[in-house]
């Protein structure tokens, strides 16, 4: 079900995750909850993604799945949200970085639990959110899980 991990983070505990969605007002899907008791994140095998509507950019690649108590912040769960908590929708939470610096994230607006690929090239520069820059990648992280692929380069 869930991918190989290579490099996972520290284990963490299902009390550490509920304080994560306390703190937060957040609820993960609860296949999320069990892979980052599994793993709590790292690089997976395979990696590559479909992204619906990205012409330029049709697959993307995960480069590292966040965890929650990660070894260094920029792979740490919380320390992700909470940077860019202020310039995002509350319910878009970056789950893992791509091998070109853009998010794939939950968004758990609505009660949803879609994966979307964010591209942050335009949230670079101005710290501006655009709805526009969020592509649909699955409809829950079940169906991201089943969705990716070796790379084909």
């Amino acid at each position: 079900m869930f991918p190989k991990i290579k490099e996972p983070n520290p284990p963490t505990s299902q009390a550490i995750i509920e304080d994560f969605e306390s703190t937060r007002e957040l609820t993960l899907p609860s296949l999320y909850k069990t892979f980052l008791l599994a793993s709590n994140g790292g690089r997976p095998s395979p990696l590559t993604f479909p992204i619906e509507g990205m012409a330029l950019n049709p697959l993307g690649a995960v480069h590292f799945f966040f965890g929650i108590g990660a070894r260094l912040s920029a792979y740490d769960l919380a320390s992700v949200y909470d940077l860019y908590a202020a310039g995002l929708p509350k319910s878009i939470v970056p789950i893992a970085c791509t091998d070109g610096d853009d998010f794939v994230c939950l968004d758990l607006r609505d009660g949803g639990e879609r994966v979307a690929f964010w591209d942050r090239r335009h949230f670079w520069g101005t710290g501006e959110w655009r709805e526009g820059d969020l592509y649909h990648v699955a409809n829950s992280f079940e169906e991201f899980l089943a969705s990716l692929r070796p790379n084909p380069h």
